[in-house]
């Protein structure tokens, strides 16, 4: 029995422009492919798949068999994606080729946006500042009934942080969700992409890390949100990594 392998790549920020010391009050402090990997056991998704991951804006190399990997899940990140660098373009480069596979992808806040340019849409710095806090996301009408948002409706809360936003789509995109100032918060891109501006896979406790060295203030906008890391299990049902039933060992 063969279990899938769902590879997260981490393009946490570009090393040296953070204080990592920041990061020690948190689980796997900077280094979020611990956390990722825990929420992935927490949900029950460890059990049906191989988890790899990748910390590409430390130099990590981007695997090259793609036959190897059956999902992905892309992180966020403190640079934007108009920095340009080096591991940046390394990983536009592997998500070209990943999408000739036609295999499933989450994207996640600087993911989102990573993935929406490589498909030719456009991101831009938010003219009303960046999006801070626990807040909630209205779904679109596609929203509503899709895979993604399931268990979810328009009262439900998640973590944003961002100070660029997805401003133009490619054609075939589909908007899932929007909030006033992001017009863009949850896409379908089809061919099995998904991305969300906001962070379901986080904690309050780590969104407000984040806020440590930019403005400590906003670390204030956070709150516990129950139950916002089911995206990650829908995409995970998505992707078919796991059922309903929760066996997905392929023979």
């Amino acid at each position: 029995m063969t279990r899938p392998t769902l590879l997260f790549i981490s393009q946490f920020a570009n090393p040296g422009s953070y204080d990592r010391s920041k990061w020690r009050r948190v689980q796997g402090e900077d280094d979020e492919t611990v956390p990722v990997g825990a929420l992935l056991d927490a949900i029950g998704v460890t059990p049906h798949v191989e988890y790899r991951a990748v910390r590409a804006h430390e130099g990590e190399l981007l695997p090259e068999d793609l036959g190897s990997i059956d999902a992905i899940i892309l992180g966020g990140s403190f640079a934007f994606v108009s920095d340009g660098y080096e591991w940046q373009h390394e990983i536009s480069r592997f998500l070209g080729a990943w999408r000739r596979t036609g295999k499933p992808l989450f994207g996640i806040c600087g993911g989102h946006q990573l993935m929406t340019t490589v498909l030719g849409g456009r991101v831009e710095r938010s003219p009303h500042g960046p999006e801070i806090g626990s807040l909630p996301v209205s779904r679109t009408e596609a929203g509503a009934s899709h895979p993604l948002f399931d268990g979810f409706d328009d009262d439900s809360h998640f973590y944003f942080a961002n100070s660029e936003r997805v401003i133009e789509l490619a054609p075939d995109d589909v908007v899932l969700g929007t909030r006033p100032n992001l017009p863009a918060a949850a896409v379908d891109h089809g061919g099995n992409w998904l991305s969300v501006q906001f962070h379901p896979e986080a904690t309050c406790d780590r969104m407000a890390t984040c806020w440590a060295e930019l403005n400590p203030a906003n670390a204030a906008h956070y709150r516990f949100v129950p139950g916002c890391e089911r995206m990650v299990l829908n995409f995970a049902r998505f992707a078919g990594l796991v059922s309903d039933a929760g066996n997905t060992d392929r023979e």
